[in-house]
C-alpha cells in the first residue's frame, strides 16, 4: 500500500485528506511568520473557549490538542504581546481565565481577512454555489465536534 493511501482506491481516503487539510491550514497564516501564526492560533483558541464560557489554560490546551505546559507558554507569549489578558473567572474570582484583548481581536480580524483572501484565490474558478456548499460542509464538519452525528448521520440534538 502507498504511504499516502488510507485503504483501497486511487488515493488518500477522507481521513488522510482531512489530516492534510487541517495540518496545512492550521500552520499557515498567510503573510505571517511562525511566531505570528502561533499568536493567532492561541488567540483563536481562547476566543473559541471564551465564547463557550471560559478560557482556562487547560481548556485552551484541549482546544489546540496540546499539553497544558505548551498551551501555557503560547498563552504567556500572546499575553506579553498584548493579545490576551488574564481576568477573574465569572462566578469564581479565585480562578483566572484568558480573555482576548482589543489588540487580540484586531490580530484575529487581520488573520481572518488574509485567510478569506487566500480562500477566495484558491476557489476563484469555483462557482458561487460550490463555494457556498464547501463552506456549508466545513461548518457542518466543525459543528460535529460539539454535536457528533449518530450512526444514521443525524445530529444528536435533532
Amino acid at each position: 500500500m502507498r504511504p499516502d493511501a488510507d485503504g483501497p482506491g486511487p488515493g488518500p481516503g477522507p481521513g488522510r485528506t482531512l489530516f492534510r487539510f487541517v495540518r496545512h491550514w492550521s500552520r499557515r497564516i498567510p503573510g505571517a511568520g511562525p511566531e505570528r501564526g502561533r499568536d493567532v492560533m492561541v488567540t483563536e483558541a481562547v476566543l473559541a473557549r471564551q465564547e463557550e464560557g471560559g478560557a482556562t489554560v487547560n481548556a485552551v490546551a484541549e482546544e489546540l490538542g496540546i499539553d497544558q505546559s505548551g498551551a501555557s507558554r503560547l498563552a504567556a507569549q500572546a499575553e506579553r504581546r498584548g493579545y490576551l489578558r488574564k481576568a477573574p473567572a465569572p462566578g469564581d474570582a479565585r480562578r483566572r481565565v484568558l480573555v482576548v484583548t482589543d489588540e487580540g481581536a484586531e490580530l484575529l480580524r487581520a488573520a481572518h481577512r488574509r485567510q478569506e483572501s487566500v480562500f477566495a484565490g484558491l476557489t476563484a474558478d469555483w462557482t458561487g454555489a460550490e463555494v457556498e456548499e464547501f463552506h456549508r460542509l466545513m461548518r457542518r464538519l466543525t459543528a460535529a465536534r460539539h454535536d457528533p452525528p449518530d450512526r444514521g448521520g443525524r445530529s444528536e440534538r435533532g
